[in-house]
């Protein structure tokens, strides 16, 4: 298959709309059939519709997938000219535009009782690219820094609702026991908040319990799309966490050998380890079941390391689908999944916190049908018509800034209903 990069002199600043939304649109293609086209999650293939692509990701790797969108685009009966302005903005005003806007019109989308037709470009408009606070609407209220904005980084800015509050608990739990957990959510749902918590909370504490991250960056679930991460990968990290001067064995038999002594030794001092492993939504079947044989070390009936892994639920599908086909069934019998949920009606206590912590009012930023709004604007349209919440922090801490931002432009005082409805 030969690489090309089309577009690029005509290539939109990231977080731009591009006209890739209202082809996928007309043509009646999912987010679910490009992720599956192109190895990509469906977070992911969000974020390429504004033109944000993967951090590791460079130019071929760009190039590669728009062509691969372009083939699945194709074979469902994209035209020429679909095809030549699919990485281009979205169209606004014009001829193109409104040629765009009818062959949209022409497929048969789904539409609820009150006439709204529910489509994925849609549902990608309330996944905002990062927002900023004006310094206008610094000015229109009073506000120094922005409470809505940037990660988790004192306790009084840590909400905890009852459900974000079982997820803290059963990540620590992981450490206290060894058990095996895996805390899956959707992008800006707040799962590196609940690691870098559970990191504070652990070297805060006089408990003795070790960390082990093994690096993921470039990991893959397939070689196609970057490097998987393997066994012995994890055992390097275990061993160079417990003993960094030591001379790292070559043979896997070796390192195996190593880690389970060192593992061991530790455990007879006194510590815990918990072996934390990010995006793990990424990793191959096979270093899943390696995992699940490194938890089974134990030092008489104490296991030698806890297993925390922090994913989207591309895991929880995997692992549903694995216990079902049996290609992953020990791992699913084994492993406790931990859903961050929306936070739908825990949406206004979770803003309270985060202005609170900025000694800020939420009534003097938005009343509270406005913030039932913003709950109103982040349920969409699923698959098969069904409602579904995106009110996560990101998505919510975004749509709120950008609804700040216009109502210092146009004057009010706060934020209201009828503001949200018509960001």
């Amino acid at each position: 298959m030969t690489i090309h990069t089309p577009y690029a002199s005509a290539a939109p600043r990231p977080g731009q709309r591009l006209q890739l939304g209202t082809v996928c649109t007309a043509l009646k293609v999912s987010m679910a059939e490009l992720a599956g086209a192109t190895g990509m999650s469906k977070t992911a293939v969000f974020a390429m519709f504004c033109n944000e692509w993967p951090a590791r990701f460079v130019e071929v790797d760009r190039a590669r997938v728009r062509q691969l969108v372009e083939e699945r685009l194709r074979e469902r009966g994209a035209t020429t000219e679909q095809l030549a302005t699919l990485w281009l903005a979205h169209l606004g005003k014009g001829p193109r535009a409104a040629a765009a806007q009818a062959a949209a019109a022409r497929t048969d989308a789904t539409s609820d009782p009150s006439g709204h037709t529910a489509t994925n470009e849609e549902d990608l408009e309330m996944l905002l690219p990062k927002q900023a606070l004006s310094p206008a609407a610094r000015r229109h209220f009073k506000l120094m820094t922005n409470p809505f904005q940037g990660e988790v980084t004192s306790e009084a800015q840590m909400f905890n609702g009852d459900d974000i509050h079982y997820v803290r608990e059963a990540a620590w739990q992981c450490c206290k026991t060894g058990s095996f957990v895996a805390i899956v959510g959707e992008s800006g749902a707040g799962k590196t908040t609940v690691q870098t918590d559970l990191e504070e909370r652990i070297a805060q504490s006089n408990e003795s319990i070790t960390v082990i991250k093994p690096s993921v960056l470039g990991m893959e679930q397939s070689e196609r799309h970057g490097t998987q991460l393997r066994s012995a990968d994890i055992l390097h990290a275990i061993i160079s966490t417990l003993a960094p001067q030591r001379t790292m064995p070559q043979t896997l038999q070796a390192r195996t050998v190593a880690a389970h002594k060192l593992l061991t030794a530790s455990a007879e001092l006194g510590n815990a380890h918990l072996l934390v492993v990010e995006e793990a939504h990424s990793m191959p079947d096979a270093a899943l079941k390696h995992l699940k044989r490194l938890h089974e070390l134990r030092a008489g009936r104490k296991p030698l390391l806890g297993i925390l892994l922090i994913a989207q639920p591309e895991l929880k599908k995997r692992l549903a689908n694995g216990l079902r086909d049996g290609s992953l069934r020990e791992v699913a019998q084994r492993c406790e999944i931990v859903e961050l949920l929306p936070l739908d009606g825990d949406l206004r206590a979770y803003l309270e916190c985060r202005a609170r912590a900025m000694n800020v009012r939420l009534d003097d930023l938005i009343d509270s049908d406005g913030v039932q709004a913003l709950r109103d604007r982040l349920t969409v349209r699923g698959e098969g018509g069904s409602k579904v919440s995106i009110c996560y922090p990101l998505a919510v801490n975004n749509l709120l800034t950008r609804t700040l931002n216009k109502a210092a432009e146009i004057g009010m005082p706060v934020v209201t209903r009828d503001l949200v409805a018509k960001v």
